[in-house]
C-alpha cells in the first residue's frame, strides 16, 4: 500500500525521472569549473580562500580541501585572475600547525594555515595532471573586514577551541569531535576501522541523526521557554547553527533541506504531507543547487538510506513486530530497510557490503545518541565550571569504552565482497 501511494506521488515520479537521468550517464555540469587565462599545468602559486573543511587522507599526511582562488601565477611570473573551485592537497605540517597535540614547531619552515571554511590563504606548489593542486607551502591571510569575513573568522576560531576542549578528553573527545563537527583527525584509527568494518560508517558521517538531536533539543527548550508557537524559531536557529559549524557535506545538506521543508510545512499549518514527498523535493532542490554532489557516495547513500526506510520500513516492521518486541523490531526494520537501497550502492562503489550492520546499527545507534547527549551536557558543564573537565572526561571515556567494545565485536562479522 505504501509503495503504491508512493508511486502515484508526482514529486516522487519527478525525483525518479531525475535520478534516472543523472545515473544513466547524462553528464552533470559543474558550475564552479576552474578557469584561468594561463594553463593550469603551469600554475605554481595561488591566492584565495578555502571553501570546505579539509579532510585528512587515510594513511598519508595530506589534507584535501576545496579552494576558490582569486588569482594564480605561473613559474614564469605570469599572473592571471581566475574563477571556479578546485581541489588542493595541503601538507599536514602547515595544516595541523594550530591543532592541539601536534608539533607546532614543524610548521615554521613551510608556513602555517588556518584551515577552515572561509579562511583566506596563499599557496605555492605544483599543479597535478588530474586537475589537483599540490601545495607544499602556504600562509594564512587576514580575514576580510566584512560581516561574512567576521563570521568565517569566528567559526574558524570556534572550531579550533572545540578541538582543544575535545583533545583534553582523549579518545572519547576524538569521537565526539567527529560526531559534532565532522573533524575526524582525532578519532582512534582502530575505532574508525571498526565502525567501517561493522557497517556503521553512517554514524560518523554527519546526517539527519545528528541534526535531529539538535532540532529536538531546540524544540524542547523553545517550548518550555517561549511556548510551542515560537519553538520553530529555536529549532531553525539550532539547525542552521549546527550546519554552519559542522560544514556542508552532501549528507548534512540533505538533512538540512528535509528539516527546512518539514519546519516550513509545520509553520504554515500544512499537515498530512508524507516524508517521502519532502525527501523527493529535497532531492530535486539539491540536484539543482549542487549537481556535482549527485555523484558522491555520501549523496547516494544518504538519500538511498532514508528512501529505503520510508518505502520498506513499515512493511518490514509489520513482519517483525509479530516475533520481536516493538522497540527491537522498529530498530531492526529501519536498519534493514535502509540497507535495501544502500547495499547495491556500496557493492558498486566499494565492492563490499556489511550485513552485520543491520543488527549493529540497532544496538550501537542508541548508545551513540546517549553519548552525544552526555557530551553536550558535559561541554556546557565544563564551560561554566572548568574544574569538571577531568571528571567529565572520565564519564565520556566510560561510555566510549562500551561503544568501542560493541563496535569491535560487530566488526568481526564477515561481510560480502565482490572484488
Amino acid at each position: 500500500m505504501v509503495i503504491c501511494k508512493t508511486a502515484k506521488n508526482p514529486l516522487v515520479c519527478a525525483a525518479v525521472v531525475c535520478a534516472a537521468a543523472v545515473y544513466c550517464g547524462i553528464p552533470m555540469k559543474n558550475r564552479k569549473q576552474f578557469g584561468a587565462a594561463v594553463p593550469f599545468s603551469s600554475v605554481v602559486f595561488m591566492k584565495g580562500r578555502i571553501v570546505s573543511n579539509p579532510v585528512k587522507l587515510s594513511k598519508t599526511q595530506k589534507y584535501a580541501a576545496s579552494f576558490e582562488p582569486e588569482f594564480v601565477k605561473t613559474a614564469d611570473g605570469i599572473a592571471s585572475t581566475c574563477s571556479g573551485v578546485l581541489t588542493v592537497m595541503l601538507d599536514g605540517r602547515m595544516t595541523e600547525a594550530y591543532f592541539p597535540g601536534k608539533l607546532y614547531s614543524s610548521s615554521r619552515g613551510s608556513g602555517a594555515l588556518i584551515c577552515e571554511t572561509g579562511a583566506p590563504a596563499a599557496l605555492s606548489g605544483r599543479a597535478g595532471s588530474d586537475g589537483v593542486f599540490f601545495a607544499d607551502k602556504g600562509y594564512s591571510l587576514e580575514f576580510p573586514d566584512t560581516p561574512g569575513g567576521k563570521i568565517a573568522h569566528a567559526r574558524a576560531l570556534s572550531r579550533l577551541q572545540f578541538r582543544r576542549l575535545m583533545y583534553a578528553w582523549g579518545a572519547a573527545g576524538g569521537l565526539l569531535l567527529a560526531l559534532l563537527s565532522g573533524i575526524r583527525e582525532y578519532t582512534e584509527g582502530q575505532a574508525a576501522d571498526a565502525f567501517r568494518n561493522a557497517g556503521l560508517s553512517h554514524i560518523l558521517a554527519l546526517s539527519g541523526m545528528h541534526l535531529s538531536i539538535f532540532s529536538g533539543l531546540a524544540v524542547s527548550a523553545g517550548s518550555s521557554v517561549c511556548g510551542k508557537k515560537t519553538a520553530y524559531v529555536f529549532q531553525a536557529c539550532a539547525v542552521l547553527f549546527f550546519v554552519w559549524f559542522a560544514g556542508f557535506s552532501p549528507s548534512l545538506f540533505r538533512a538540512l533541506l528535509c528539516s527546512i521543508g518539514m519546519m516550513m510545512l509545520s509553520f504554515c499549518g500544512i499537515k498530512n504531507v508524507s516524508m517521502m514527498t519532502v525527501l523527493c523535493a529535497s532531492f530535486l532542490c539539491h540536484t539543482v543547487i549542487a549537481p556535482v554532489d549527485c555523484t558522491s557516495a555520501a549523496f547516494m547513500l544518504s538519500y538511498g538510506a532514508l528512501a529505503g526506510i520510508l518505502v520498506f520500513g513499515e512493511l518490514i516492521n509489520g513482519k517483525l513486530s509479530h516475533i520481536l518486541p516493538g522497540c527491537v523490531s522498529s530498530g531492526i526494520s529501519a536498519s534493514a530497510a535502509a540497507q535495501t537501497l544502500t547495499a547495491p550502492v556500496s557493492l558498486k562503489l566499494f565492492g563490499t557490503f556489511m550485513p552485520g550492520g543491520i543488527l549493529a546499527s540497532t544496538v550501537v545507534s542508541p548508545l551513540v545518541t546517549l553519548f552525544i547527549y552526555a557530551g553536550l551536557f558535559c561541554i556546557v558543564l565544563c564551560l561554566v565550571f572548568p574544574i569538571f573537565v577531568v571528571p567529565a572526561g572520565a564519564v565520556m571515556n566510560g561510555i566510549y569504552a562500551v561503544i568501542k567494545m560493541l563496535v569491535t565485536a560487530f566488526a568481526r562479522i564477515p561481510g560480502i565482497a565482490t572484488r
